[in-house]
């Protein structure tokens, strides 16, 4: 990068994930095993109005675009449900991903975006994430076809994991709701950011340099290092 080229930190990396406890099961053959409303209308609440990642295998379990989102898919190949839904985006490589959801953040005004699945997307992008909401279900011993293994505990050693506790809540079971469960908001204690050459993102919409004054305005009044869901 040439010194007098500016950089630019680009929107915070989330993942939101669901796992069965304690085996850490998100997923038999493509559906979740479960049924939660009430963490549904949770993860509609915070992705709503931003970007979103996610495979070609959770968007054919989800069956449509997320509405009000920017939807992302991450495939290799490009899928063939792409003609029947016109506004998904497709990113064959991580790279492309992050970068469209960099410019739809910016243009949002947003200044995060989330991957949402599944098991292979989240380790492909576990090194950006600085933040992860994990809905532990409580429904004990399942067999499933994928997993969410991230571990967030203390060392044996008792040193410190690069992941603190910010949330934690608690749910009952109830009748909208199949098992009891506890949405967990860790935060990693260094975190990560990316940053792209301030002329690379120019000319891609009519007013982006606008768009991208805005969003570095609000980054430096915001003034923290990890950005908060609830705005």
């Amino acid at each position: 990068m040439k010194k007098n080229e500016k950089r630019v930190r680009m929107p915070s990396a989330a993942s939101i994930v669901a796992r069965s406890y304690p085996d850490r099961i998100i997923g038999i053959e493509n559906t979740l095993p479960w049924h939660l409303r009430t963490d549904l209308q949770l993860f509609k609440q915070r992705t709503q109005g931003h970007a979103v990642i996610m495979g070609r295998k959770t968007f054919e379990s989800i069956g449509k675009p997320l509405p009000k989102r920017t939807n992302i898919i991450l495939s290799r190949t490009e899928p063939a449900f792409l003609k029947e839904f016109p506004t998904l985006k497709w990113a064959r490589d991580p790279e492309t991903a992050l970068l469209l959801a960099d410019i739809e953040s910016i243009i949002s005004g947003n200044m995060k975006f989330f991957v949402i699945g599944g098991d292979q997307i989240y380790r492909v992008f576990e090194k950006y994430i600085n933040s992860i909401f994990v809905t532990d279900v409580f429904c004990g011993n399942i067999n499933g076809d994928a997993k969410f293994e991230l571990d967030f505990g203390q060392r044996d050693d008792d040193t410190k994991t690069e992941w603190i506790v910010r949330s934690e809540d608690d749910f009952p079971k109830t009748e909208f709701d199949q098992y009891p469960f506890r949405i967990t908001q860790y935060v990693r204690r260094k975190p990560f950011h990316r940053y792209r050459v301030k002329e690379e993102l120019m000319g891609r919409e009519p007013d982006f340099a606008v768009l991208l004054e805005r969003y570095e305005a609000k980054l430096e009044q915001d003034g923290t290092d990890q950005l908060d869901f609830f705005e």
